[in-house]
């Protein structure tokens, strides 16, 4: 039996010299705006096609635990960082989907040696699986 194709990376590129996205959450946010940011990334990272859906309470109660900020200052950040266009905008504002394609991006030589290929953008009808839902297939009598 072969190993299941891995759809998370245990990695991420973290540049020494930060962008603009660093330098104005951590005008705005200090260093909750900058522990924030790399813990979202690897939240995506440790996620299944590296998308995550913030309408999941589940989800989203998690979010905030992991990045130890309050939910108001969660959606005060994420809110930035679709602005500044660092999270999809478009998946954010209007499904609570976030989605960074520079991440993706920057994942291309790990899934260039995997047999998987890159997780793609989701589409504005994207939702999370509910929780009875599985990736089998039923089988008939």
């Amino acid at each position: 039996m072969s190993k299941p194709k891995s759809k998370i990376a245990e990695y991420f590129p973290h540049f020494a010299k930060g962008g603009r996205t660093i330098y104005i959450l951590e005008s705005k946010y200090g260093n909750d705006g900058y522990a924030f940011w790399f813990k979202v990334l690897e939240l995506l990272c440790d996620t299944e096609g590296q998308v995550y859906d913030c309408k999941n309470p589940a989800n989203w109660e998690f979010l905030t635990a992991k990045t130890r900020v309050t939910s108001e200052q969660a959606k005060e950040i994420l809110a930035t960082l679709a602005s500044l266009e660092a999270i999809d905008p478009e998946l954010w504002n209007q499904r609570q989907v976030i989605w960074v394609q520079n991440l993706v991006n920057n994942l291309s030589p790990l899934y260039s040696r995997r047999s998987s290929s890159s997780p793609q953008r989701p589409d504005l009808e994207y939702r999370s699986k509910k929780p009875d839902e599985t990736d089998y297939c039923e089988q008939k009598p």
